[in-house]
């Protein structure tokens, strides 16, 4: 993560997006730890809010014989079924 950030370039485009995202510049220190928090409990707890229980939308670029159900699919991100 701290690779992107050589050049002047990217710095400044990270230093907008913290601005913007939390009204200010994040010390690397405090992102490490901000990482490091996220455990299994907490992608699920996202997953439940923003992904389960939510129709998917689906898109496919070429052949599409593969590509599962669109039913199949929406009942697998169910949480009734998880």
């Amino acid at each position: 993560m701290l690779l992107m950030l050589d050049g002047s370039t990217p710095i400044c485009e990270d230093i907008g997006r913290q601005l913007l995202s939390y009204g200010r510049r994040i010390p690397i220190h405090e992102l490490d730890a901000r990482i490091d928090a996220v455990d299994a409990k907490t992608v699920m707890a996202v997953m439940k809010q923003y992904v389960y229980n939510h129709p998917p939308a689906i898109a496919a670029v070429g052949p599409i014989e593969q590509l599962r159900d669109y039913d199949q699919t929406r009942s697998r991100m169910s949480t009734t079924t998880n």
